[in-house]
C-alpha cells in the first residue's frame, strides 16, 4: 500500500494533509494504537525537520508498506538554485552555531542541506561533541563501491553510522555523547533504519520501521 504524495515546502505548506495520509495509512493496515502512534511520531519528526531546512525547495512526502511488513516514510526533495543563492547558503551553513544543529534530526537536516545546496563544496559540516568533533556525515556514508553508476551519488544510513561509531578509535568521550544523542532521539530509537541518498538535484530521506499489526 502506498499513500498519496503530499507536496511540502519551506513555508509549512502540506503538513496537515501529510498527517492525514499517516492516519489513512494506519487505518488501512489496521495497525495497533501503539504502532500508529509510533509512525505518527516518525512522520511528525520528519515534517518538523523539513520546516527547519534553509532556502527555497519543494518535497514530496508519502508512506508505503512492504511485503515483509515494513513501513517506509519517504521524503523526496529538490531545489533549483542559481550560483549566487547557492554560495549564500553555503556561507550561511558553514557559519551555523553548534546549537542550531544539535539532535539527531538536526544532523539529518544538515546532510539533506548538503545534498540540496552542495554544501560539500566547502567541506562536510561537523558536529561538535564536548570540544571534539565527529564527521557524522562521512561516518554514515555507504561504501562508494556498493553504489552502481545509476544509483545515488552518495548515500548515508543510520546503520552505517552506528557501525562507524563502534569502530571509531581514540574518541571515547565524543562517541559516548553520540550514542547518548541517538538514545534520546525519537527517530533513532523507533526506526530500524534512516537513510539519505542524493541523485543529481534530488535528495531522498527514507525512514524504515518494522510494523506490528493489530
Amino acid at each position: 500500500m502506498q499513500t498519496d504524495k503530499v507536496r511540502l515546502s519551506g513555508d509549512h505548506e502540506g503538513r496537515r494533509e501529510a498527517l492525514k495520509q499517516v492516519e489513512k495509512f494506519s487505518a488501512y493496515l489496521d495497525l495497533s494504537k501503539k504502532e500508529t502512534m509510533r509512525i505518527q511520531l516518525l512522520a511528525e519528526e520528519t515534517l518538523g525537520m523539513v520546516e527547519t531546512i534553509a532556502g527555497s525547495f519543494v518535497a514530496d512526502f508519502y508512506l508505503e508498506s512492504t511485503e515483509d511488513s515494513k513501513c517506509r516514510i519517504h521524503l523526496m526533495a529538490r531545489t533549483e538554485m542559481d550560483s549566487q543563492k547557492k554560495q549564500e547558503l553555503i556561507a550561511a551553513s558553514s557559519k551555523k552555531q553548534n546549537s542550531a544543529r544539535k539532535g539527531f534530526m538536526g544532523k539529518i537536516r544538515d546532510i539533506i542541506e548538503n545534498g540540496l545546496y552542495s554544501v560539500d563544496e566547502v567541506g562536510a559540516l561537523q558536529t561538535e561533541y564536548g570540544g571534539g568533533s565527529l564527521m557524522y556525515a562521512n561516518m554514515g556514508m555507504m561504501d562508494p563501491e556498493m553504489l552502481s553508476a545509476q544509483s545515488a551519488v552518495y548515500a548515508w544510513s543510520l546503520k552505517h553510522y552506528k557501525d562507524s561509531l563502534e569502530r571509531e578509535p581514540g574518541k571515547k568521550e565524543e562517541v559516548s555523547e553520540a550514542w547518548d544523542e541517538l538514545e534520546k532521539s525519537i527517530v533513532a530509537s523507533i526506526a530500524d533504519d534512516v537513510s539519505v541518498s542524493v541523485r543529481g538535484d534530488m535528495v531522498e530521506l527514507t525512514i524504515e520501521k518494522k510494523m506490528v499489526r493489530s
